[in-house]
């Protein structure tokens, strides 16, 4: 079995138990270094999603984002010192009475790109066109181009909801593009924003798509490769 079979069986199933992989992966010590590396991984990934979400996380998280705000306008400005903490506690006040709702999935992708910076991929691999379906494959999809200078590609949980997340590098910064399974109980906004960041939406065959970059970014390019590029199983 050659080098780019060997991976893609893999990437599809890190825990699979053919007995040609089993075979090239005992013949070659790399890449049974590879198999367990992924085997780790998945079990990695099992172990997080077992791991209950709270449900006022995302009030959590969208609190955070606003507290850190607060900080920054008061370093640059004494004066709204007083006018920013009691926003702040206004806001906390009201998320704490109001009834628990539901969170749009658009805020938690804001959320998740305030990461994107920084997050690093799982694989010491580069991500190629091979690394990205296999990973779409769960989702029953697949990549026909490389939509762009893709980074990385990690899964991760928006709302409890397990979702593929690929970071770019563009002519106009770092984007975002979310592959998440669309699912009757969570909201998908056709356009979200915050102070920073903004992003658009759409529903597709079997999947949501959710492109974030920076709030004077030109999405629809991205958006149009994706929507291109995509194709579902039959």
């Amino acid at each position: 079995m050659d080098e780019l079979e060997f991976r893609r069986r893999v990437y599809a199933n890190p825990d699979t138990t053919d007995q040609d992989v089993v075979a090239a992966a005992t013949a070659d010590p790399a890449k049974m270094a590879f198999w367990q590396e992924q085997k780790q991984l998945n079990r990695a990934l099992a172990d997080t999603a077992r791991i209950d979400v709270p449900p006022d996380l995302a009030h959590r998280l969208i609190w955070q984002q606003s507290a850190n705000e607060f900080v920054r306008q008061r370093k640059r400005n004494k004066w709204y010192v007083a006018l920013a903490a009691s926003v702040a506690f206004a806001i906390g006040l009201s998320i704490t009475l109001l009834p628990q709702q539901s969170v749009s999935l658009g805020n938690e992708a804001l959320v998740h790109m305030q990461y994107a910076e920084t997050e690093q991929a799982h694989s010491v691999l580069p991500v190629d066109l091979a690394q990205i379906n296999a990973k779409l494959a769960g989702f029953g999809a697949s990549f026909t181009d490389m939509i762009g200078d893709v980074k990385v590609a990690n899964y991760c949980h928006l709302q409890s909801v397990r979702s593929l997340h690929l970071i770019m590098r563009t002519s106009q910064g770092t984007v975002s593009v979310f592959i998440v399974p669309p699912r009757d109980d969570v909201d998908l906004p056709a356009q979200f924003a915050d102070e920073r960041y903004h992003g658009q939406a759409v529903n597709m065959q079997r999947a949501n798509i959710m492109v974030v970059g920076d709030k004077h970014a030109d999405l629809a390019p991205v958006m149009e490769k994706v929507r291109r590029s995509m194709r579902f199983s039959a």
